[in-house]
């Protein structure tokens, strides 16, 4: 009996074990498989037949095909079509071969990780191979580049346990691109990602994917995308030249812009795609260009290999055609190296310093940024840089401290919250406008980050060194705001400079530009109509920052029965105005830059047409003078008209405008009789006081 009840508790075991570590594994995902301890080296396959480690690439990509038996796979490489082959003996190098090899694939909850898609992996020809003792199964030999066989036992030798990861695919029903392409052909292009929305570029993105970040000199996808040439091969592939040194060549193996391997010839292969013109997939022998599902390259099919070669003049074409104030459009890649990217040939800032001292860090590996301590005065810049005439937006990133870095100080901290900007003696430039830089005290960390801010003063933190500094800029930290500036020559020269004032003490980082296209001076006015009457109603498009000589615009509040209208030297985005003006059309310009203004204001804008309800009140010119009419249910407010919303009593109109100089205090009911009339708010006559407002001799009582 105690045999028997053994057997079933042995057997319940085995079947709680399963259940808690399986892992059903498809086969059609794709995975990645990475050590334990060091989770940015990857498994992979470069068809040399060893099964090797190294940095993530087409080869380390891999399928799993479930087998009959339960928790059992063959393992094969996505790109070379191999698979794993029997695990060796202990401290023997694993290979890779054609014929599949069934793997016994067991999670491991050693060290807390269950449920971290952590496991231990043998072929099932060996015994054991449930990881009990004497087990040996795929392992990380020690100098890191290739697997072997060594114990592999449950809660033991992490350097046996993998982390199996699967790498989404993208899967989209249809596609769209804004642009057409053009055949490829030898010449400087750009290569936009349908599925993505992005373009080829340098590397300047964290990837949360991977525990050990790509350099600025890998190919990625991104918002602005950098010019390459094609050149022909003989072998019908084109040479991806990014302009970058050694080479000249994006690499297959690991999609480097900067290596000294052979030339890769890229196929460009047509797609035929519904919607898509000028369509092509990107393959080369050891890589197929695309995107995952997070819009990150990938030198594999992961389902979004569709590409277009674009013009740089077709993409200023559709910039010219498509961009507003409310919706500029990115322009960076006009600018050569905008992100200080490291070996890239395009390096064309220039630095004039006089004193003190000077680099380049690109610790925090996908992001490089310039510095400079000790000096007298400082100034990065490039010129003459070609561009389309038009109205543009740089944001810079980029800080100032008035001391060394280890030196910053709750003095300084102080100083700067009392009065902001006027204690930094920093600034981008463009075209002969200035922004101030950001300070360092600008961006307060209640906590210590490493490789962020570290530096504690008072109850805040702050960057204490260069690599905390660039770690604070790769996340976003220390970007300026819009700085507007029209182009009228076809150049653009700008850079960042130290001002008169700026102490010897100071540090600064610079961490690039961006670029956005608003438009042409035409496109980004309004004009607005007056009329006899003197008034308009208006809605701004954009923010009206300047408004003409000539023209007054107020604010409307209704309250107590009466209209107060309120000037106002500025007309946020959005928002009615009552105008007044002599007749005439009146052209204002719109910034740009959002403005941060709050009108107090009653006025509804009508930024589509809008059907009256009996509630709303017009703008007119009627016989009884300019005033806001009550307008007749049914009717029509134009777009772009502004009108006023009063429930709750029946008030014909607000009328007449004062005939002052320079401002309307109040639009007042009407009077017609002498000053012993009395009148309710709707300009009716009474006989005697009501509840509420009355007006009685032209001014109101309250009864």
């Amino acid at each position: 009996m105690k045999r028997k009840l053994f057997l079933l508790v042995q057997a319940f075991l085995a079947t709680m074990m399963t259940s808690v570590y399986a892992q059903t594994f498809s086969a059609d995902k794709i995975y990645t498989i990475v050590c334990k301890p060091d989770l940015n080296t990857f498994m992979q396959d470069n068809g040399t037949g060893a099964l090797l480690l190294g940095a993530e690439s087409a080869g380390t990509l891999w399928t799993f095909e479930p087998t009959e038996n339960a928790d059992c796979y063959y393992v094969k490489n996505v790109k070379t079509g191999n698979y794993i082959q029997d695990c060796p003996d202990s401290e023997v190098p694993a290979t890779m071969g054609t014929e599949p090899v069934e793997y016994y694939i067991k999670g491991d909850a050693s060290g807390g990780q269950a449920g971290k898609n952590f496991y231990r992996m043998t072929s099932t020809d060996r015994t054991p191979k449930d990881f009990s003792a004497g087990t040996i199964g795929l392992n990380r030999h020690g100098d890191n580049k290739w697997v072997q066989g060594f114990a592999s036992v449950s809660g033991a030798n992490q350097w046996s346990v993998w982390c199996i990861r699967e790498v989404e695919k993208v899967q989209k029903e249809s596609l769209s691109s804004p642009y057409t392409g053009t055949t490829v052909q030898e010449g400087i292009v750009y290569l936009y990602n349908v599925e993505s929305g992005k373009w080829l570029q340098n590397n300047d993105r964290f990837n949360p994917e991977l525990t050990t970040q790509y350099w600025t000199t890998r190919a990625e996808l991104g918002d602005w995308g950098f010019d390459v040439k094609l050149v022909a091969q003989e072998d019908g592939g084109y040479q991806i030249d990014p302009n970058y040194i050694n080479n000249h060549s994006i690499n297959d193996f690991n999609l480097y812009l900067d290596t000294n391997q052979p030339v890769t010839s890229w196929k460009f292969t047509p797609k035929n795609i519904a919607g898509i013109s000028n369509a092509y997939s990107i393959v080369a022998e050891k890589a197929t260009l695309g995107s995952d599902v997070n819009g990150y390259l990938r030198g594999a099919d992961l389902g979004a290999t569709t590409w277009q070669v674009v013009t740089r003049d077709e993409r200023i074409q559709y910039a010219q055609q498509n961009a507003t104030a409310e919706n500029p459009i990115d322009m960076t890649f006009l600018v050569p190296n905008p992100d200080l990217s490291n070996n890239n040939e395009r390096a064309a800032w220039t630095v004039n310093r006089d004193g003190g001292n000077e680099g380049w860090n690109d610790n925090i590996r996908y992001n490089r940024n310039f510095w400079a301590s000790g000096f007298n005065s400082l100034d990065v810049s490039q010129t003459e840089i070609d561009i389309p005439n038009g109205i543009y937006q740089v944001c810079f990133s980029l800080m100032y401290s008035p001391t060394a870095l280890g030196d910053v100080n709750i003095d300084d901290y102080n100083a700067y919250k009392t009065n902001g900007e006027e204690t930094v003696y920093l600034v981008g430039y463009a075209n002969g406008e200035t922004i101030k830089a950001r300070s360092i005290y600008s961006v307060e960390g209640t906590s210590g980050v490493t490789n962020q801010h570290q530096k504690q003063v008072g109850d805040y933190f702050f960057p204490g060194g260069p690599n905390q500094v660039n770690g604070s800029m790769a996340i976003g930290n220390y970007q300026t705001e819009p700085l507007t500036v029209t182009v009228t020559d076809g150049k653009l020269s700008l850079g960042v400079k130290s001002i008169e004032g700026c102490p010897t003490t100071a540090y600064i980082g610079f961490n690039g530009i961006k670029l956005n296209y608003v438009g042409t001076a035409e496109e980004n006015t309004v004009s607005v109509s007056v009329t006899d009457a003197g008034y308009a109603t208006f809605v701004a498009p954009g923010y009206i920052e300047e408004i003409p000589e000539g023209v007054i615009a107020y604010a409307a509040q209704v309250a107590e029965g009466y209209v107060h209208l309120e000037p106002t030297n500025a007309i946020p985005e959005g928002v009615a105005v009552v105008l007044k003006a002599a007749e005439g059309t009146y052209t204002m310009p719109i910034n740009p830059t959002p403005a941060d203004l709050v009108l107090v204001n009653d006025l509804k804008a009508a930024t589509d047409a809008v059907v009256t309800n009996g509630t709303q009140y017009i703008l007119a010119k009627q016989d009884a003078g300019i005033g806001f009419y009550k307008a007749t249910s049914g009717t029509t407010i134009a777009a772009g008209k502004g009108y006023l919303v009063i429930t709750g009593a029946d008030v014909k109109a607000f009328y007449p405008f004062a005939e002052e100089e320079t401002a309307i205090n109040s639009l007042t009911p009407a009077l017609s009789e002498g000053n012993g009339a009395i009148y309710n708010v709707a300009g009716q006559r009474v006989s005697k006081l009501q509840k509420g407002i009355n007006i009685v001799g032209g001014k109101k009582v309250l009864r």
